[in-house]
């Protein structure tokens, strides 16, 4: 993480301890759900439930740090920042059981967002070597199973931007049209 982070037990429950339980957080996540309950189970025992205070950043824009998180509590907001006036605007607010910085599980980019904590929030890490070794250990199958979901995935992803982009772009004509419809009168 890109500031210190404490692990406080008094804030971390229990029940992140539980791989079980841990399975069926990363069970809810799309790009790994072509895994067992217990290949899931695994895959959280290599992984950290780490405590971040309000205020605090996750992960940086621009930084060569690689990890997905999933919010266990709490609540983040999620920036990016503008490259002309170098001001950071809010894009997205994420919550409990949402996860981020999955895609840097399978690239080198440098973190695409900031991402800082609205509340006290508890995350799970998996840092992408540790994530790594583990697919190295588990095998081809296991392998080609999670890369064939994140294929899917951004496939998915692709086709709601281009969509979004679409809308978006009848929207801006619409209103162009409007605004000279007005003018002319």
């Amino acid at each position: 993480m890109s500031e210190a982070v404490t692990v406080d037990k008094a804030l971390i429950s229990d029940k992140f301890a539980d791989p079980e339980w841990g399975g069926g957080q990363l069970e809810k996540i799309g790009i790994f759900s072509r895994f067992s309950t217990e290949e899931l189970s695994s895959l959280w025992t290599i992984g950290r439930v780490r405590s971040l205070k309000a205020g605090n950043h996750a992960v940086i824009e621009g930084e060569q740090s690689r990890g997905l998180y999933i919010i266990l509590s709490g609540k983040v907001s999620v920036h990016k920042n503008d490259l002309v006036s170098g001001a950071m605007h809010r894009i997205a607010y994420l919550e409990e059981g949402v996860a981020f910085g999955e895609l840097s599980l399978f690239d080198m980019a440098p973190r695409s967002a900031t991402v800082v904590a609205d509340t006290q929030c508890c995350l799970f890490e998996l840092d992408a070597q540790v994530f790594e070794s583990h697919l190295d250990e588990k095998g081809d199958n296991f392998k080609i199973r999670f890369y064939q979901r994140c294929a899917e995935d951004l496939a998915e992803r692709f086709r709601n931007i281009n969509s979004d982009y679409i809308i978006s772009q009848q929207l801006l004509w619409k209103h162009a049209l409007r605004r000279a419809e007005t003018e002319e009168d």
